[in-house]
Formats: C-alpha cells, structure tokens, sequence
C-alpha cells in the first residue's frame, strides 16, 4: 500500500481532494446509463474512502422497501436477499430521516442497539448517505470497511453528502432522459398507427364507394340484359347473315364488319354489367383447362388483332394443373382487349402462363402507350376509363378485379407511359 492509498480524505491537500472529486464529478456527468452511473459512482467512492465494501439501495415504486441494486466486496449469496425495510437498520434509518450517518463503532451507537453487523463485516465503522433529489429519496449508499482498518470520521461525511447529491441528479437527467427517449419513441408508434389507421380508413372508404356503385350496376344490369340482349341478338344475327351472303371485295362488307365489331363490344358491356353485379355466376365444380382458355380467347380476338397489325405471342408452361372455373376466360378477355386497345399502330402481346403446382402465374404484357402512375391507382375502380368514350365505359378491369377476388387471389400492374404495361395474376389452383 503506497502512502497516497494510506491517506483518508482529511489528509489530503485541498488541490488533490479537489482533482479527486473533480474525476469523479466528471464521470458521474458522463454516465448515459442508471446501471452505469451507479456502479461507476460505488467504485471510485470506495476508492475514495480506501473501503472495501460498499453498497447502493434503491427506494422501490411504492417506498416501502430499499432494493439493493450494485455491490462491491460482498458474497453473491449475500447480494440475492438483502432488502431492507424502511427504518431498518443503518441503511433504513439514513431512508427514514433521510441524513447522513457515520457509525464509529455499531456495537457501542446507541442508535442501534438492537442491530446486530453481520459476521461478514471487517470493521464495526461505518458510513451512510441518502441520495436525495429536491428532498426526494432516491436510495442510500452505504460504505464500510476501510482497507487501512481506520475507522470514518464525521469530517468525511460532508464530501459523501456532496457527491451522493450529484449521484441523485445524475441519476435523475438519465431518468429523465430515457423517458424522453421512450416518448419520442411512443410518439414515433403513434405517428406511423395514426399513418396506417388513416390509409386503412382511406382504403375502406374507397371500397365503400366501389360497392355502392358496384350496387348501383347490380339494380340496372337485370333490366339492361333483357332490354338489351334481344334486340342485339337479332342485329348480330342478321349482320352475320349479311355477312355470309357478301363478297371478300364488296364495300358493303367493310360496313358490315364495322357493325360487327361495335356490337360485341356492346355485347361485352352487357357481360360485364351481368358480371359486376353477381348476376352471373360460374360453375364452382367445373375445372377447366388454362391453354385452351387462353387458345379460344386469342381465337375470338383474332380479327381485331390481325386488322391492328398486331403479333400475339402464348408462352404457356405444359401440365398446368386444371384451376376451377370462377372467371378465368373473363380475366383473359379483358385484359386481352385492354392491350388491343392500348396500341394504335401494331405491336406485340405476350401472354405468359406459368405453374408451381399451388399458383397459377397469369401475365399479360402489350408494347402499348402506358399508363401513368396516378392511373394506375384508380383503373380498378368502377367507370374509370382511360379510353374514349366510344372505346368502352370502364368496367372490364373491375369484372377483371372482382374475379381474382373471388379466387382469393392478386393482381399487379406495372406500367409507364409509352412503354406498354403488364398485368401479373396470381390465382390459387385449389
């Protein structure tokens, strides 16, 4: 033991008690942690008062117990059950009264004549500080047993009292500090619910409106389809009569397969009305096979795309497994028709077909104008159209949406303007 670790705090010069306390002052400030800041404050107090065991108790929520929290120079046996009681013993009695004690000699202070110091103590001297902020108790720090076997002084109480007061207001700015942090994190929780909450509200409120039209649709296609089918039937009727009995090179011809095509595209609407209203239904039973479907609907467009100069191109995966027949030639018209619509001189589509045995992967892609991204957003919607109005009313794609819907399954769109635009399915096979 060199001659500075020999000295107590009495004997220092006051330049080296200041630099001392100074260092400890100094890492007090910098503790960002309660656990920290309290073991780092015990150790260089120990270190201070040349003590070899020390310890700090915490007051617990509901001020009823003081909590031992950090130790040193104690068994961890001993660690795990000490709790002291308000009032009891020294630790209990600096809590009570809330100051400061310095015990020369525990079995002759008649302040604790009914307190017995453990067998494990080295020396009957002791000294003891509340940490207190603003007359709020916060805990105690209790040091005792002096390596040099000296006994504490009442001239080293006030030092203790000192540093246990900047013990308490650190411990107080951490305090505070984490609760600070936890409020901003709370704040940062409630920010991103409310951001949540109202999308969610944003996306109910749209699918409220999309039923209510949807139920608008519901009310007039009944009356439309029987209004309307008949009479087309019979103009499509004759027109393919006409047709029939008409020369390649007539220029009646032309007129008449003008004709033809305005009238399945009314024919469709009136599908697609039957369609958004539920009115027309599919067998749940029936299985049905991709590649034909997708055969006959490129077959039934056939004229369309063959008058656009347009190619069509069917990757479709082999053994693809039969999907239940809820819409899927429906999904395929009308996505088909889309992409026709969508390229005014020529280009390409690319139907692509593809199976993990659980998924149906369905892609349609043209080399069309695009959509815009504020588009896209709303081309599900009922009667949003981006067409002319002489090139239909807005319907297909919701027909398209309300069958992968039934499917339980999803739908994707990726497009930009003047760079065509692929619609991705995926449909559960079962």
């Amino acid at each position: 033991m060199n001659e500075e670790q020999k000295k107590s705090i009495t004997e220092f010069s006051q330049g080296e008690l200041f630099e001392r306390v100074n260092e400890i002052c100094a890492g007090v400030n910098q503790a960002l942690d309660e656990k920290e800041l309290l073991e780092f404050s015990l150790k260089e107090i120990m270190s201070l008062y040349h003590a070899s065991r020390g310890s700090i108790f915490l007051l617990d929520e509901k001020g009823e117990n003081l909590i031992l929290v950090s130790s040193q120079g104690m068994k961890v046996d001993e660690q795990n059950r000490i709790t002291k009681r308000m009032g009891q013993g020294i630790v209990g009695q600096v809590a009570q009264k809330k100051e400061p004690f310095v015990v020369d000699d525990i079995s002759q202070d008649q302040r604790f004549n009914n307190f017995k110091a453990r067998g494990s103590y080295k020396t009957p001297s002791f000294i003891c500080a509340p940490l207190l902020f603003k007359d709020t108790l916060l805990g105690v720090i209790n040091i005792t047993d002096k390596t040099n076997n000296t006994r504490f002084r009442i001239e080293e109480l006030q030092m203790l009292d000192f540093l246990t007061s900047q013990i308490a207001l650190n411990y107080r700015r951490i305090g505070l500090y984490n609760k600070f942090k936890m409020m901003v994190q709370e704040t940062m929780d409630l920010k991103d619910k409310l951001g949540q909450t109202h999308q969610e509200t944003s996306k109910l409120k749209k699918q409220i409106i999309n039923q209510e039209k949807l139920a608008s649709i519901g009310k007039l296609a009944g009356g439309i389809a029987h209004e309307f089918n008949n009479p087309l039937d019979g103009v499509m009727r004759y027109t393919n009569l006409c047709l029939e009995h008409t020369k390649e090179d007539d220029v009646v011809r032309g007129y008449l397969l003008e004709i033809k095509q305005g009238l399945n595209r009314m024919a469709n609407i009136v599908k697609n009305l039957l369609a958004c209203s539920r009115n027309e239904t599919h067998n749940m039973t029936e299985k049905v096979s991709v590649k034909d479907i997708v055969e006959h609907v490129v077959y039934v467009t056939r004229s369309e795309i063959n008058l656009k100069n347009i190619s069509i191109r069917q990757e479709i995966q082999n053994n693809i497994p039969l999907i239940q027949d809820l819409g899927i030639a429906r999904i395929l018209s009308n996505l088909l028709r889309n992409a026709i619509d969508a390229m005014k001189n020529g280009g390409e589509i690319v139907i692509n077909a593809q199976s993990d045995g659980q998924h149906l992967y369905l892609d349609v892609t043209d080399t069309g104008e695009g959509m815009a991204s504020e588009d896209i957003e709303k081309i599900f919607e009922p009667f949003y159209t981006t067409k002319d109005i002489d090139k239909g009313c807005g319907l297909g794609l919701t027909v398209v949406s309300e069958i992968v819907k039934s499917y339980r399954g999803k739908i994707s769109v990726m497009s930009e303007p003047r760079k065509g635009t692929t619609f991705s399915i995926n449909l559960p096979i079962q």
